[in-house]
């Protein structure tokens, strides 16, 4: 099965002060032979999902830096779309669903991937199921 990974799931995974019980019993049902995508905002996001917690002393950059083998754990593999027709459609879903082009960039890996998608966000989940994006919940 494919899984697209959205920053709200996988940094409630990983951060201790943020472990959802929601997620980690949503992430056990997935096996590890399944596909895991994500688009390349992911890494842009987690990255700053971290700098805040830094800049908030939550965490020291030391302490930040070992969520890294974490994340390498998850064995995700980053999409290659970009450019300026992946861009149109982005604006497309975005203005559509009423979403910003990172939450945009999800669901339309999603799609194409024909993936489960595996976000936290209450208002994705109701564009993914308009969209016929599978969530998992």
């Amino acid at each position: 099965m494919n899984y697209v990974f959205d920053a709200s799931f996988i940094g409630s995974l990983i951060i201790p002060d943020g472990k959802n019980p929601l997620a980690a019993k949503m992430f056990a049902r997935i096996k590890n032979e399944d596909e895991k995508y994500a688009p390349q905002i992911l890494w842009h996001e987690l990255a700053n999902i971290f700098n805040k917690l830094i800049r908030r002393r939550h965490y020291t950059p030391n302490e930040v830096l070992r969520f890294f083998p974490l994340l390498d754990a998850f064995r995700i593999t980053t999409d290659d779309e970009t450019g300026f027709n992946y861009s149109q459609k982005l604006l497309r879903l975005s203005a559509y669903f009423n979403i910003s082009s990172h939450d945009a960039a999800y669901l339309e890996l999603a799609k194409r991937k024909k993936a489960v998608f595996c976000t936290l966000d209450e208002s994705l989940w109701a564009a993914a199921k308009k969209y016929g994006v599978a969530i998992l919940k």
